[in-house]
């Protein structure tokens, strides 16, 4: 294919996926028993409309818009990250435990603190995040040896102490009552439960500071998706910047599941979907995985808040059952 030829087909990705991202946010603005008119939206971007209108757009609906398309977009970028520096791409966010931490700190905080002075809405996320990062620095620990680390044995302890730490999660659980056991399990099972301005501000300010870096770190990306004497043939430090690197998306992650809940297959499919589209060059597969992890947190979002209204289905399930089939195809394809 020539590089024009290259170039538009990359355009026209980014252009339908956009497109795509646009009437997903639409429809999830809609997703509820009142439906909003773009006439209605326009007064209320006037500072007009309905009070009760504007209180539901501009309260409950996009904060949980915002949240579940920032949500696919740092995990998206995340496994971009991690299966670029292992070379595996079959590993994601969940396979370093990142998860499986965050719910321990959770079930943890529940069982041994059932009435917390703190208010739980600013407590949880803050301990989801503790236990993304507290998980990810022991992963970290034990593949460390004396020639330094690498990614290969720093996967394989992250699956080790993943396993581990959700044993120890479920055992907590039985401890719980059936409220706070309920609790958990979705959001085990990934549940946009932190919606509101405050997050989205704090996701989104994090998470560009973060993407912008990993765009920023692409060509090293792309070094380190070589084999580690290739990349170090060609000048790269590959243990500092395994570690750098992957620090960042640990972070990407982290944040996500302290307001996503235990969303671990957006970060293993996402970006192949992205490679798939638009080839394996990182300086171009980062921005389209930003984009597929928006469209299928979003699309996934509203349809588990439709699906069996007026109940709600954890969206990580969705996410799920939407990018398995898809999934599947690419590795009969590969």
């Amino acid at each position: 294919m020539s590089e024009r030829r290259r170039r538009i087909r990359t355009g026209t990705v980014f252009i339908l996926l956009t497109l795509l991202l646009l009437w997903g946010i639409w429809l999830e603005i809609n997703a509820g028993y009142r439906k909003i008119s773009p006439e209605e939206i326009w007064e209320i971007l006037r500072g007009k409309g309905a009070e009760g209108v504007r209180y539901t757009l501009i309260n409950l609906r996009l904060p949980r818009v915002f949240t579940s398309l920032l949500v696919g977009v740092g995990l998206a970028v995340s496994g971009c990250v991690i299966q670029g520096v292992s070379g595996n791409h079959m590993a994601e966010p969940g396979i370093l435990g990142i998860n499986a931490g965050a719910g321990l700190f959770v079930a943890g905080f529940l069982v041994f603190v059932p009435q917390s002075p703190v208010s739980l809405t600013v407590l949880l996320p803050l301990l989801a995040f503790a236990g993304s990062i507290a998980v990810a620095a022991l992963d970290y620990r034990l593949a460390l040896t004396r020639q330094g680390i690498s990614p290969g044995r720093l996967l394989l302890m992250g699956v080790a102490v993943s396993t581990a730490v959700s044993s120890v999660t479920t055992i907590l659980m039985l401890r719980l009552p059936d409220s706070d056991h309920a609790f958990v399990q979705k959001w085990l099972s990934g549940s946009i439960w932190g919606a509101d301005w405050k997050n989205v501000r704090l996701l989104f300010y994090c998470l560009l500071i973060l993407g912008l870096f990993v765009f920023y770190k692409s060509r090293t990306l792309n070094v380190l998706s070589l084999s580690d004497q290739t990349a170090a043939g060609l000048g790269a430090d590959v243990p500092r910047q395994t570690v750098i690197l992957l620090g960042a998306a640990v972070a990407m992650s982290g944040l996500c599941c302290a307001v996503g809940g235990g969303l671990s297959f957006v970060g293993l499919v996402c970006p192949h979907m992205a490679r798939r589209l638009v080839g394996p060059n990182f300086r171009i597969l980062v921005p389209a995985a930003v984009l597929t992890g928006a469209v299928l947190m979003t699309y996934s979002d509203m349809i588990s808040r439709t699906l069996l209204s007026p109940n709600e289905i954890p969206v990580g399930i969705v996410a799920a059952v939407i990018g398995a089939p898809y999934f599947l195809y690419l590795l009969i394809k590969t």
